[in-house]
């Protein structure tokens, strides 16, 4: 008889339970599945792991065939199919009627499909679910036009949930609706109507999260009186227009929702937040909301902190009045002209689009991203570029700055003599350009960008999205404001212009060779001499991302 070794031991199937079903949380729940037939301990395992997932991967017949390999065709594959239901279908019974560990979660994730064992076996696994007292449930059902999987009425009765994620569900109104427990709903592509709707939100007391993304069917959505309410969505992305059903009012009066975000066409609703006044954050995306309703929202929202507009494409001012903000991003509202921001704490600005009229109050940011653009021809674009700027010039030392073309950035020698560096103050300079042409001077970019924050520390210029930069340190002579009659250049500014004060000019230069490794490359310049140099020793670096 052969002795027993220390490498014929399975260490694995000795350690303790709980270990082995940390281990299958790693796993795609087919492979879980699959190791009951290594042995018994293993099996005795499975049957109390707490997680059960249906995905695609389950019902997919080529991969079951990878698993069999050569031991059968694809009736072999059918029936080896058949028998994992079976067995699925078993160990829920089990769980629900010998009342064994119960669920943490359960999640069907998969084709919807009409063929009645399809919709035999679903019902049957929620069911099971359900009666084992799941904590987690999950039911996405991938579906193609106007198709939903009829919701099972018990789900809407399980009080055991504390999360229910839906989509691609038809909704009916149980005889009564329990979901005590539940603090989490999720929504999607979801047909419910108003009744449906009002039940189930006032089933929910201790719901504390909300989300509604492509829902139909209900025209009315009011949460009411919902205390431990934080974090409400609402989404409709692909419009509203479906089942000639349009979402005309939203009535939020819940005290304690601190974050609030609608994305889509809501357009023709009736939106009234103003009770949220613990709100601390607002998201308004793709939304056709106008400019006197968005300013009389803002000014109920006292404890307002973060506020999020991008693509109101009906906006033309917005005015913002906010002692309590500190982050703001708008982002891509094509008619918007002026923003009047009355927002003296506000820490964080962000935005993304073309030209405005910008009059502000900030007096620090920490922050500031500007991605400009042209949409259309405009002569005077230069000047409103230089008075955006300046608008920051005492309240941030940091200015991120993204353009599309090297020539939005460039400000036109004759408009430098006339008009004074909107950014004398300026600290740290990013630039990030969009589209690098063929005959790019970086030393001209350079230049401008002195003009604009004269005494500038440090300065970066690169592609966006590519990895290579060109990096400058800059350090500069004392006494550096201008004292008059050494250089008519300087007349204009406020401080002595670069070429006239700068003492040492460090650069360093990142590329990123074939096999995607940065490599660094380091110079040291004194005086205003690198300016004929520097499109040498950079052009390499931004052309070659180009």
């Amino acid at each position: 008889m052969k002795k027993m070794t220390i490498d014929d031991v399975d260490w694995i199937s000795e350690l303790p339970e709980p270990i082995l079903h940390h281990i299958y949380s790693f796993l795609p729940f087919k492979q879980v599945v699959q190791t009951s037939v290594l042995s018994k301990q293993w099996e005795r395992t499975w049957r109390t792991y707490s997680v059960f997932e249906f995905d695609s991967s389950v019902f997919n017949l080529d991969l079951w065939g990878r698993f069999l390999g050569d031991n059968g065709g694809k009736k072999e594959i059918q029936r080896t199919r058949t028998r994992l239901f079976n067995g699925l279908k078993q160990t829920l019974r089990n769980r629900c009627f010998r009342e064994l560990t119960g669920l943490n979660k359960f999640t069907i994730d998969i084709q919807f499909s009409k063929n009645p064992e399809f919709s035999s076996f679903v019902e049957r696994c929620i069911g099971c679910a359900i009666g084992s007292n799941v904590q987690e449930l999950k039911l996405k059902f991938h579906t193609f036009g106007n198709e939903r999987y009829n919701l099972p009425k018990i789900v809407l009765r399980a009080e055991s949930v504390d999360l229910l994620e839906l989509q691609g569900c038809n909704l009916e109104l149980p005889s009564n609706v329990k979901l005590s427990c539940l603090k989490k709903l999720c929504l999607s592509q979801v047909f419910a109507d108003d009744q449906v709707i009002e039940a189930l939100v006032g089933s929910c007391p201790l719901i504390e999260e909300m989300s509604l993304s492509e829902c139909h069917g209900f025209k009315n959505l009011e949460l009411v009186g919902l205390d431990r309410l934080h974090d409400i969505k609402i989404l409709y992305n692909k419009g509203i227009q479906l089942y000639n059903r349009r979402l005309e009012r939203v009535v939020i009066k819940a005290l304690n929702v601190h974050s609030l975000a609608f994305v889509g066409r809501l357009d023709e609703c009736d939106i009234n937040v103003a009770y949220c006044q613990n709100l601390k954050s607002l998201s308004l995306s793709s939304t056709f909301i106008k400019d006197e309703w968005l300013c009389n929202l803002i000014s109920e929202l006292p404890l307002l902190e973060c506020l999020y507009i991008g693509s109101c494409h009906k906006l033309e001012s917005i005015k913002i009045s906010s002692p309590s903000l500190r982050e703001l991003c708008i982002n891509g509202c094509v008619k918007l002209a002026e923003v009047d921001i009355d927002t003296p704490n506000l820490r964080f600005f962000n935005y993304f689009g073309d030209m405005i009229s910008l009059s502000s109050n900030v007096l620090t940011l920490s922050k500031i991203d500007l991605f400009l653009f042209r949409n259309k021809f405009d002569t005077l674009w230069n000047v409103k570029y230089i008075k955006l700027l300046a608008q920051f010039c005492y309240c941030s030392e940091i200015l991120n700055i993204q353009v599309v073309t090297d020539e939005d950035v460039i400000v036109p020698v004759e408009l430098r003599q006339i008009l004074p560096s909107p950014l004398s103050s300026g600290k740290h300079l990013n630039l990030q350009i969009s589209k690098i042409p063929v005959h790019f001077s970086i030393a001209k970019v350079v230049d401008s960008l002195l003009w604009i924050a004269p005494h500038v520390k440090t300065m970066s210029i690169l592609k966006y999205g590519h990895s290579s930069k060109s990096s400058f340190e800059f350090s500069y002579k004392k006494p550096i404001v201008y004292e008059g009659g050494s250089a008519s250049c300087c007349k204009s500014l406020p401080v002595s212009c670069w070429q006239h004060c700068i003492k040492e000019i460090k650069v360093e230069i990142t590329d990123v060779n074939e096999g995607r490794n940065k490599i660094k490359r380091y110079y040291c310049f004194e005086g205003p001499d690198m300016y004929g140099k520097i499109d040498d020793l950079c052009s390499f670096s931004i052309t070659k991302s180009a």
